[in-house]
């Protein structure tokens, strides 16, 4: 079985509480002979274009990481999203922006890719999450029906929440990757023309992303259970 050290780190956010990490990660790094990932917020960027605004130039702290990177030989995992992982300011007079957050591998790192199954074959589950919808009580006492036997009913009523669900409640799965599509959108309009409008439009989504994570988090899918009698 294949061993993969994973290191996380978080850097001091000033250069003189950071001093010496880069040789103190080095030293760990070259004394594992296994893959390893190393990953995190590192506190310092890496070029010039992983920032918003700035002199035009890099800090000996940032070169200082750069090296770090080259004399291990590390790979950058890359990223999904927008360029920068720290933001802060609402307006564009104090909008600042970095890539702060990155994921590097030792060369010899070889990752299979994620399997996924086919979500046409996932059972069907019953959502908590719609007990929170106002119509789904009245779907739920319409469509029982009670000249059936139970086995019968529930075959029929499983049928018609299905339909519900795509139709009325919407597909959690489908809303979650239609903000983060749009809130990419935005942020990449953000890269190239910061604005207060699109600030506050990205605030905008980001709040209601949050939303819709907290409920895949609060409304897990739990196995289907209805009792009823005639």
């Amino acid at each position: 079985m294949e061993v993969i050290h994973l290191i996380a780190v978080y850097a001091a956010p000033t250069v003189s509480r950071r001093s010496g990490l880069w040789g103190q990660l080095k030293r760990v790094i070259e004394n594992i002979a296994e893959p390893v990932l190393i990953g995190g917020d590192f506190n310092t960027i890496l070029r010039l274009d992983e920032r918003s605004g700035g002199n035009g130039r890099l800090s000996p702290d940032s070169l200082a990481f750069g090296e770090w990177i080259n004399e291990l030989a590390l790979v950058d995992m890359g990223l999904r999203g927008s360029t920068f992982t720290w933001r802060r300011g609402k307006y564009t007079r104090n909008f600042v922006a970095r890539r702060l957050d990155r994921v590097l591998c030792s060369a010899q790192t070889r990752l299979e890719p994620e399997r996924r199954g086919n979500p046409k074959r996932r059972p069907f589950r019953f959502e908590a999450a719609w007990l929170k919808h106002e119509g789904f009580k009245d779907l739920l006492s319409a469509s029982w029906n009670r000249e059936m036997r139970t086995p019968e009913a529930l075959a029929l009523l499983k049928v018609k929440l299905k339909k519900w669900n795509k139709e009325v409640f919407g597909d959690l799965k489908q809303r979650k990757e239609k903000l983060m599509n749009d809130i990419k959108g935005i942020q990449e309009e953000l890269e190239r023309n910061p604005t207060d409008a699109l600030l506050g439009r990205e605030a905008a989504l980001q709040k209601e992303f949050d939303v819709v994570l907290e409920q895949e988090e609060e409304y897990k899918l739990l196995p289907y259970e209805y009792n009823c009698s005639k």
